[in-house]
């Protein structure tokens, strides 16, 4: 059974959690292969798609350019 503890506010309410650090290790793991299995299918879903917005639109929109993507 993992050990964990709780920090609560004045009121007793659970604000965090002390998990682990190895609890903590593998669930970072299994985030990143989920986070990497949910953008292989959208990349799939749209690999043969048009783009709906070209990359410079895209870049001036955030106020970017081509040269900021670079560095």
């Amino acid at each position: 059974m993992m050990d964990i503890q709780f920090i609560t506010d004045a009121q007793g309410k659970r604000t965090a959690a002390i998990i682990p650090f190895e609890e903590w290790e593998r669930t970072e793991k299994a985030k990143d292969i989920l986070e990497h299995v949910y953008l292989a299918e959208i990349i799939k879903e749209r690999k043969d798609s048009e783009a709906t917005v070209s990359l410079d639109e895209l870049t001036n929109g955030e106020g970017l350019t081509r040269a900021d993507l670079e560095s």
